[in-house]
């Protein structure tokens, strides 16, 4: 890292920042936080571009955008409420009436999946509900023929029964049927910045053989840093954040990533121990070899670790070589 990726109000700090930048100052590594909330519009061959330029595993790709997950994820967040007669009283919630418009599921088959967008009035000062009334159709109209993904298809949208809708209801209507088209067009097309989040919490943690000292906070060794580089110039392509903070190489800082990957790494044990020992009782093929995957993972894991950090950790390496026995006596019985 040639310069800090965050500057601060304190002169104090930036400047130990930028001197743990410096290529001759030694690294364990980096905290690593990301940030994805909103990002630019990106489709997944423009992220195959980049990941080719970066030199980054393209492995990680997500899938392209599946229509029929546009649809459900833009009509899921349809939803809002206003107060009915015009502007909000400070009492309106304990005298006033409130409208909600929100997404109710009618139909799911083979051929088409319909919600129904219905107008939701309550009378906060007789506490009474009205019945809901379908102010709009929402399908999706599911692609057929040979060959055809199950996932492709067609969304339409109906306004229905506005009769009964004052003029600035049949406006909020209007943006609210705007707002899922938008975003129904929005997300076949472009990858989500949930699929981004998944990209690089999948590429830190088993790429990067991060250790996770927090939620969102990761460790990352400093053989990775010219890897990490690259993922942090792709985050910022796709309009999201990666921060990398410098991490000396002190007894401290070490007693932190072995403490936090020591205990991950523990928890992973016991419940991997625990359903070994339940699975002694009945064991069936399937659920032997997702037991011996999640084996492999923590053992590699383990190894990985012990190397980057050349650190032995010997309760942990024991703990591992008693369950790889049982492990065996597993994958040796007749019924698996």
């Amino acid at each position: 890292m040639s310069a800090p990726d965050i500057t601060t109000n304190n002169a104090t700090f930036d400047g130990y920042l930028s001197q743990l930048a410096d290529d001759d100052v030694a690294l364990l590594g980096a905290l690593v936080i990301y940030n994805v909330v909103d990002v630019d519009d990106v489709t997944v061959e423009d992220l195959r571009g980049d990941m080719d330029e970066l030199e980054l595993d393209p492995g990680y790709l997500p899938e392209p955008p599946r229509p029929i997950e546009a649809f459900e994820k833009a009509t899921s967040a349809a939803k809002t409420s206003y107060p009915l007669g015009g502007h909000r009283r400070r009492n309106h919630t304990q005298t006033g009436q409130t409208v909600t418009l929100m997404m109710r599921p009618v139909v799911r088959d083979e051929t088409r999946i319909v919600r129904h967008l219905v107008r939701e009035l309550v009378d906060h000062g007789n506490e009474e509900l009205s019945y809901e009334v379908e102010i709009a159709r929402c399908e999706f109209t599911r692609a057929t023929g040979h060959g055809t993904d199950p996932g492709d298809g067609e969304m339409t949208i109906e306004q229905v029964n506005t009769d009964c809708l004052t003029p600035a209801e049949h406006q909020v209507l209007n943006e609210i049927v705007q707002q899922i088209t938008n975003e129904f067009e929005s997300r076949r097309r472009y990858v989500s910045a949930d699929r981004i989040r998944k990209l690089l919490r999948d590429y830190i943690e088993r790429e990067l053989a991060a250790v996770r000292i927090h939620n969102g906070v990761y460790f990352v060794h400093h053989q990775h840093l010219g890897v990490l580089a690259g993922l942090r110039e792709l985050t910022q392509r796709c309009g999201a954040e990666l921060t990398r903070v410098p991490l000396p190489d002190t007894s401290e800082s070490r007693e932190m990533v072995e403490g936090a990957f020591d205990a991950k790494i523990a928890t992973d044990l016991k419940s991997l121990s625990r359903d070994l020992a339940r699975e002694q009782a009945d064991p069936k093929n399937y659920r032997v070899r997702a037991l011996h995957k999640r084996f492999a993972t923590i053992k590699t894991s383990l190894a990985q670790h012990q190397q980057q950090m050349d650190t032995q950790r010997t309760e942990l390496a024991d703990h591992l070589a008693l369950l790889e026995q049982q492990m065996t006596s597993l994958l040796m019985s007749p019924e698996a």
